[in-house]
């Protein structure tokens, strides 16, 4: 299991880097672009590609926000809770972003999958930028329930909440 989760972590990890270079890439072809007044034909294809990858970069950084416990919350309440009520609410709340993770998943396979619709620019299937959603929604859960689950084991050993950040709370389940 530890040796998937790795994997999977590589391959968001890698993508992201990737999809990363490539919108830096093309955000500085068209300041150059436009810096420089080069009378391109066409650059609208670089605000278009732009524009789909920095959606592919939002969802895969928050899987890996996710996977890395680095999300946005708002904790102001559960820090005046005692630790094993904490815990218990941590538990509440990781069970309910993977169950909204899978919704979210769902419906984002069947958007890509009735998708029929073209990109004005590039004339590529949207599905292609929809396809963003379940892949890291299915990264999302696979994450959220490993933590999930090294929640339930700190609550069953009759631990309380561990301080916050990445790798806290027995995020390490065999």
């Amino acid at each position: 299991m530890r040796r998937s989760y790795r994997a999977l972590h590589s391959l968001i990890l890698w993508l992201g880097v990737t999809v990363f270079g490539i919108l830096m890439l093309n955000i500085l072809i068209s300041i150059a672009a436009r810096y420089l007044g080069l009378r391109i034909t066409n650059i609208d294809w670089v605000e278009e590609t732009s524009r789909f990858l920095f959606i592919w970069l939002s969802f895969l950084g928050a899987a890996l926000a996710v996977e890395r416990m680095v999300h946005i919350r708002i904790d102001f309440f559960a820090q005046l809770l005692p630790a094993r009520p904490r815990l218990l609410l941590e538990i509440l709340v990781y069970t309910a972003m993977v169950v909204f993770a899978a919704v979210v998943t769902y419906e984002g396979i069947l958007v890509t999958i009735r998708a029929g619709d073209q990109s004005p620019v590039l004339s590529i299937p949207m599905s292609y930028a929809y396809l963003a959603l379940p892949l890291s929604g299915v990264a999302i859960v696979l994450f959220g329930l490993r933590i999930l689950l090294g929640l339930i084991a700190r609550f069953a050993r009759g631990e309380g909440f561990a301080a916050s950040g990445p790798g806290a709370m027995g995020a390490e389940v065999e």
